[in-house]
């Protein structure tokens, strides 16, 4: 997928992402806005994956565990909804951890607890 592909689809899953946000608000339990968001991407069109494995190489070795990412969207974009308030600088790296892992170039982090979608949403690269 290439740079302007990309770009549409992080529009796409933004679009969703605030759909939710401006119909639900903030403060409800993640299954909620979950089901929501999945429902959104559905009506957007979008294919997605739900708890998508992939296994976790060192060097020459698989090791024994694998990471799970909540949402693939379009095999292309990872897709991690959160319950806290505010996005940490920890989730932040954990999310790229996962890029590099899996290969993807895309990841994007929602909380709807924040008290906007701007605030409670960040996009990460990977420039592989």
């Amino acid at each position: 997928m290439n740079r302007a592909e990309l770009n549409k689809l992080h529009t796409r899953i933004f679009e969703a992402a605030s759909e939710v946000y401006s119909e639900l608000g903030q403060g409800l339990d993640v299954q909620i806005y979950h089901t929501c968001f999945l429902h959104e991407l559905r009506l957007k069109g979008l294919l997605f994956k739900r708890d998508v494995a992939f296994p976790v190489y060192y060097k020459d070795i698989k090791t024994s565990k694998e990471i799970i990412v909540d949402i693939l969207v379009e095999n292309q974009a990872i897709v991690e909804i959160q319950s806290e308030r505010e996005i940490s600088l920890l989730q932040l790296h954990s999310l790229q951890s996962k890029l590099k892992i899996s290969g993807k170039r895309m990841g994007i982090i929602i909380t709807f607890n924040a008290p906007g979608v701007i605030e409670g949403y960040r996009k990460v690269l990977n420039n592989l």
